[in-house]
């Protein structure tokens, strides 16, 4: 059975991050991790996926894999890698290409991986063993939940229990939006915090005990919207800890949201 959960000790050495949807924009997310003195010697990175596609590094940032000190769930512009690994006449190609794939893949994943050899056996090791969930511990004993777009249950030993027998359960993890709808507040029992990116916000959120934090990087190179809420799109990469001190954030109308 293929890795649904991954659970990782705590640092004993280091500090640990957590980043939101980096989106293949391998030189911003470098430049964010040298503001908060990242040492790869002992801190580690952790990522809620969507590291692929929009960006123009999206190779490199796949490759972060390869690096013992990061570590990653799968988004859903992973996902749709993996299906197209699995079986390429069930994805739309023009659609991914179309979503930011282009910017790596030119003209499409077959001749991308026919000549990128090295990153196409990275996928098909990551779509055998990238995980759906993060559970991180700290060294004062408390857990973090990591997934890409939200925790779609209120147990956490629920979701244990039931997500290696669930597709509709594991693709809720990579698609749902439920940040947008007015008021959402989640409170997950059995853990002490949750860590999504997948919809973008202006600032790290908390909802309930639910910490958003894609704060962007989809939008780089894009022209924004004029209703949009997040004027200075970026990569966010916060120390652990400090997620805890982040207040609970009034829900916006969902029209305000990228």
């Amino acid at each position: 059975m293929m890795n649904m959960i991954q659970r990782v000790a705590a640092n004993r050495h280091g500090r640990d991050f957590v980043v939101g949807d980096i989106h293949g924009w391998y030189e911003p997310l470098m430049a964010e991790l040298e503001a908060v003195c990242f040492d790869p010697a002992l801190d580690r990175l952790f990522s809620v996926g969507d590291l692929i596609n929009r960006g123009p590094d999206s190779e490199r940032c796949l490759l972060l894999t390869e690096e013992p000190w990061f570590f990653a769930v799968r988004g859903n512009h992973e996902q749709i890698l993996f299906n197209w690994l699995r079986q390429p006449d069930g994805v739309d190609v023009e659609m991914w290409l179309r979503y930011g794939g282009k910017t790596w893949l030119g003209t499409g994943p077959e001749h991308y991986f026919l000549r990128h050899p090295q990153v196409r056996r990275q996928a098909e090791t990551l779509a055998e063993r990238m995980p759906w969930v993060i559970e991180l511990e700290l060294e004062d004993g408390r857990r973090i939940g990591i997934s890409h777009s939200t925790f779609p249950l209120d147990e956490w030993e629920d979701l244990v229990l039931r997500l290696p027998f669930e597709p509709a359960l594991q693709e809720a993890l990579l698609w749902e939006r439920p940040i947008k709808q007015p008021g959402f507040v989640r409170h997950v029992d059995g853990i002490d915090l949750t860590v999504h990116g997948h919809v973008v916000v202006p600032r790290v959120e908390r909802r309930g005990n639910g910490i958003y934090i894609d704060t962007g990087a989809a939008l780089f190179g894009k022209p924004l919207k004029r209703s949009s809420r997040t004027h200075n799109p970026r990569i966010t990469a916060i120390e652990v800890g400090e997620l805890f001190l982040i207040p609970a954030t009034p829900a916006p109308s969902p029209l305000a949201f990228d």
